[in-house]
């Protein structure tokens, strides 16, 4: 290889290949499998080269990587080196479960490839994933990965849910100390260095899926201290929210109540700060998530309050279901301005019509 670039080691062409320095010809040389290296050194070198963006280079290193087996991958899962971005391409060149299912038990392995596999992965892995708690417990956003795969299985979800309530119950206790718990593990990331690949053109093969990163947005005009609120906890993961959403200020929940983790929106309606005005405001607000409303609605001590109540049939976020069960309990006036509500469904609209003219 020192012919070659003056590059001498397998470790000096990984470094220069994902600098993006390495000659073009020495990519290709060793795409096409022609360097004189073992097996696993050969794949780790094609694993970075099946993401490059010349596309000649890439899908030499397609086929190079197709010709090997699954043993010969487990074996570079099994070095001392492997690093967590071969682990991540490694996932992501190759559909095959027993290999994801090392990946998922791997320590190495970074919330990033673990999020990627949750949203794809076939039944078994996500068993796998699951059970992992450890590292469930550190990247809580695996939980919402999962729900969203296509193959989420039901007993998965079941899984998921059980978790969220076991870490609750430790949240609301955790609440009461000062930053995160111990117990929450420090587990490994590789957002930086996946950025990095894709600045010089690097294009990971499988498949990205985007993560949207949490972004709490307040209106124009908002108060300073909304728009602190919004700043500060845009910046947390799920875990930190959940936290906050139980110990913070009222602004804060007001606008946790709107995340889109059913974890971090329970976790608002449990905090023992919260009050009914609190309740009232959240119940009437456009942005609330969903799961708050159903879960204000499937409160009576909440429901007593009509301005919730009211709150909960007018908010065209609520479901139809939840708004039939309670138009009825409108007083009379509220009945006939809702049946004038185009912002609500037609069939509650309709409803509120009929009730209104049979109070008459």
């Amino acid at each position: 290889m020192s012919a070659s670039g003056g590059i001498s080691t397998i470790a000096e062409l990984l470094a220069k290949v994902r600098q993006g320095m390495a000659p073009r010809a020495l990519r290709l040389f060793a795409a096409q499998g022609l360097l004189p290296v073992s097996r696993e050194e050969l794949i780790r070198v094609n694993l970075i080269l099946a993401a490059d963006g010349d596309q000649e280079v890439a899908g030499a290193a397609h086929e190079t990587l197709a010709s090997f087996n699954t043993e010969t991958f487990m074996a570079v899962l099994q070095l001392e080196d492997a690093d967590a971005v071969e682990i991540d391409l490694l996932a992501r060149c190759r559909q095959d479960e027993a290999l994801w299912q090392a990946i998922v038990r791997h320590p190495k392995s970074a919330n990033e490839t673990l999020r990627w596999l949750a949203r794809l992965a076939p039944p078994v892995t996500q068993d796998v994933l699951i059970t992992n708690q450890v590292r469930v417990l550190g990247c809580l956003e695996l939980l919402e990965d999962l729900r969203a795969n296509p193959q989420v299985t039901q007993e998965v979800l079941r899984r998921v849910r059980e978790f969220e309530e076991e870490f609750l119950q430790k949240a609301i206790v955790w609440a009461s100390a000062e930053g995160l718990p111990s117990e929450i593990p420090e587990t490994p990331s590789i957002e930086q260095a996946l950025a990095e690949l894709r600045a010089i053109g690097m294009r990971l093969p499988g498949g990205e899926i985007e993560i949207e990163r949490v972004v709490f947005e307040v209106e124009p005009g908002a108060p300073e201290e909304l728009r602190d609120a919004g700043a500060r906890i845009s910046q947390m993961n799920t875990a930190q929210r959940v936290l906050q959403a139980l110990r913070g200020t009222r602004e804060e929940r007001l606008l946790l109540v709107r995340d889109r983790s059913p974890l971090v929106v329970r976790a608002v309606l449990l905090s023992p700060k919260l009050n009914e005005v609190d309740v009232e405001r959240i119940s009437g607000m456009r942005a609330t998530n969903e799961e708050a409303l159903r879960i204000i609605a499937a409160r009576p001590r909440w429901l007593r309050r009509y301005g919730v109540l009211r709150n909960l049939v007018f908010n065209p976020k609520t479901p139809a279901g939840i708004a039939l069960q309670l138009v009825r309990r409108l007083s009379q006036r509220d009945l006939l301005l809702m049946s004038h509500d185009r912002g609500v469904s037609e069939t509650v609209r309709r409803v509120a019509k009929d009730l209104a003219e049979h109070r008459r």
